[in-house]
């Protein structure tokens, strides 16, 4: 109780008011690190329960105007890819690699076609020689995630005047302009086949990981360094009124003292 008065006393009111500031700020990041984990924990919920859906058949079904209800959903597709139309998509960097991403329409039928990002390769393999040799089998399944079309940032999906091999975007809008069917207004990032080798070119993006984070970590973190600034408060306040009041007993028992008598008082005392 001594000290509770003392840390709110004239003396240490405003370290007292900067150390609960500091307390309340560290206690608010505990707390925001907790409801990120609560938000994620959520968020993996949903993942999971698409993941488990029956996938969406887009040989048979139209895509919905709205696609978040596809999110994170298995699509398969039946048809064929249409390699002389493939397009690449460039500046995508793979473990510090630079190369492309390759996007090849998949033809559905109906003069209607899908396009389907089959996954990264280096430069050196995308070279029209190296790209046949990467050709999916003609049965092989076709299974992804729907992704949203990749406007530009000015908005404006301008299909070029010349036909290109290559592009910064899957813009769909602006890619229709070269194709000789009508896509999809969104594409698909084509998943890993099972047993499929995780470096087989095209490389195939992994599906996300269901973990929690670090979040819990952190909230432990910062309310623990809240705990410690409060406590090592308390305890450096103890430290100084201790100090201070030894120096201030110290003092007083040596204003109460008799003075020493100098060696000249002394002789004339004799």
């Amino acid at each position: 109780m001594k000290t509770f008065r003392t840390i709110f006393s004239r003396n240490w009111i405003i370290p007292t008011v900067i150390v609960v500031l500091g307390m309340i700020l560290l206690a608010w990041l505990g707390v925001w690190q907790w409801d990120r984990m609560l938000q994620k924990q959520a968020y993996n919920t949903m993942m999971a329960e698409r993941w488990r859906m029956e996938p969406f058949d887009l040989t048979q079904n139209v895509l919905p105007a709205d696609l978040s209800a596809l999110e994170y959903r298995h699509i398969q597709a039946k048809g064929e890819f249409d390699y002389a139309n493939q397009i690449l998509i460039s500046n995508q960097v793979y473990n510090s690699t630079a190369g492309y991403i390759v996007v090849t329409p998949f033809v559905l039928g109906d003069n209607r076609a899908v396009l389907v990002a089959r996954g990264w390769l280096s430069a050196q393999q995308a070279t029209p020689d190296q790209l046949a040799l990467l050709e999916e089998p003609p049965d092989a399944p076709m299974i992804g995630l729907i992704r949203q079309s990749q406007a530009p940032r000015t908005g404006d999906s301008t299909p070029p005047a010349v036909a290109q091999r290559e592009w910064y975007r899957i813009d769909v809008p602006a890619i229709q302009g070269q194709m000789p069917y009508r896509l999809d207004p969104a594409f698909i990032e084509q998943m890993p086949e099972q047993d499929r080798p995780f470096d087989q070119a095209p490389i195939r993006q992994e599906p996300p990981m269901l973990d929690d984070g670090n979040h819990l970590s952190y909230s432990i973190q910062w309310f623990t360094f809240a705990l410690v600034l409060g406590f090592g408060y308390i305890m450096l306040v103890r430290q100084q009124t201790r100090k201070r009041g030894g120096v201030n007993q110290t003092a007083a028992d040596n204003a109460g003292a008799p003075m020493a008598e100098t060696p000249v008082q002394e002789a004339i005392q004799r």
